[in-house]
């Protein structure tokens, strides 16, 4: 009898996961929901779908976690801290297929500041709303231990986006799919 409790409980989970598979309805990271709001970046026309169960991360643990001068200007992160979205507005203007070249330049420079960096994959693509992307990702090492890092370069109108996510490594398989959404569905003001 345990056994067909379990087998119905597993199907009612997945039941569940399945009505939850965009940023509208939610997304499932590993067994808690992830729900969805959208905010607009910082002094920008860029709007940013982020999880609602994430904070802005405080001075002091950004000092710590990033710090570099060159650290991103806004960081949202999971209550733990593990999880972080990261966006950056850089004032360059770039042709079409250019972002490319940026990316390589990126990859070439993170590889140039840690040669043991391995850049795993990277992919191209445009966002819902048209806008050109480039993205890579890593395996890095941070205070907490290994993470899954994957870098955007979004090319809009005044503006590369540059769009940056880490988690812990073991949680990879959870956010990949979470955080390609988050990314398409940057929007800019037109």
């Amino acid at each position: 009898m345990d056994y067909l409790d379990e087998e119905l409980l597993e199907a009612k989970r997945e039941l569940e996961r399945q009505r939850h598979t965009t940023l509208e309805t939610g997304i499932y990271a590993g067994e808690e929901l992830i729900t969805f709001r959208q905010i607009t970046l910082p002094d920008a026309c860029v709007h940013l779908q982020i999880p609602e169960q994430f904070v802005v991360m405080p001075e002091e643990i950004k000092r710590v976690k990033y710090p570099s001068v060159n650290a991103p200007k806004f960081i949202i992160t999971s209550l733990d801290s593990t999880v972080n979205i990261c966006a950056n507005l850089l004032p360059v203007v770039l042709e079409e297929g250019q972002i490319k070249t940026m990316s390589q330049q990126f990859q070439t420079a993170l590889k140039n500041f840690n040669p043991s960096i391995i850049i795993k994959r990277q992919s191209e693509g445009r966002t819902e709303q048209g806008n050109e992307f480039e993205w890579f990702d890593y395996k890095g090492y941070q205070l907490d231990g290994q993470s899954y890092n994957r870098v955007y370069l979004i090319k809009m109108r005044k503006y590369v986006m540059h769009g940056m996510f880490s988690c812990m490594q073991k949680a990879e398989n959870d956010w990949e799919n979470i955080v390609e959404k988050i990314f398409k569905a940057v929007e800019e003001e037109l």
